[in-house]
């Protein structure tokens, strides 16, 4: 482990983490050693189909009041899909392990949804935290499962425009965003390189793409370590 891959890896800044531990960029880490990871940003969730805040709260361990208390602008008993709800922020620690990369089981269950020229790597850029990848396309070129699992979430959300949330068996979310046409409706069961959707520019978008993202719980994480 190096400090740029858990920064990269728990979306938190690199000058903050080093603060946090008081360490520089001279400082060597050690296997086992305890790391302070801060909140950092912070923790949303996207409503879909059938959730409540109690659903939430159990699925993050977190507490039911605290979640209404920093949601007070939403209505407990009205959630739309799409709504972003945000989760409390938290401090956790970590022991340094060898590696932080995922094995190679799980990278090879994940290919490329479309094949195109990638404009937006995940990390940070100038306007923040990049939580995905961008690839460009054409509009209505076929956007396919980058693994196989079961529909969980289909509409427009806010930003990201027409979506759609693939759940898959090792608990790990794929997203799907800015699509033009979606093909598939939620508890459908897909298959990697099924067709879900096609390419389009719908959210906050300059042109025709795709934003693609792969989330383990309230995380989300590096696509490339997974993608072939």
């Amino acid at each position: 482990d190096n400090l740029w891959n858990i920064s990269r890896t728990y979306q938190v800044n690199l000058k903050t983490l080093m603060s946090v531990n008081k360490l520089d960029h001279k400082s060597i880490l050690r296997v086992g050693q305890k790391l302070e990871i801060p909140g950092g940003q912070a923790r949303m969730h996207i409503i879909c189909r059938g959730e409540t805040l109690w659903d939430i709260a159990r699925h993050y361990n977190v507490d039911l009041a605290e979640l209404q208390r920093i949601n007070s602008n939403k209505q407990a008993n009205n959630l739309k899909i799409g709504d972003q709800i945000t989760l409390p922020r938290e401090n956790s620690r970590i022991a340094l392990a060898e590696s932080l990369t995922p094995s190679r089981s799980i990278v090879s269950r994940f290919t490329w949804p479309i094949r195109g020229t990638m404009t937006s790597k995940y990390g940070w850029r100038d306007s923040g935290f990049h939580h995905g990848l961008d690839i460009a396309g054409n509009l209505g070129d076929p956007v396919q499962a980058a693994a196989g699992g079961v529909v969980s979430c289909t509409g427009y959300i806010s930003l990201y425009g027409n979506t759609v949330i693939i759940d898959h068996s090792d608990g790990k979310q794929t997203l799907y965003a800015h699509l033009n046409q979606i093909k598939v409706k939620p508890g459908d069961r897909v298959a990697r390189g099924s067709i879900i959707a096609t390419v389009g520019s719908t959210g906050r978008s300059t042109g025709p793409h795709l934003h693609f993202e792969i989330k383990q719980g309230d995380t989300r994480e590096d696509p490339l370590a997974y993608l072939r």
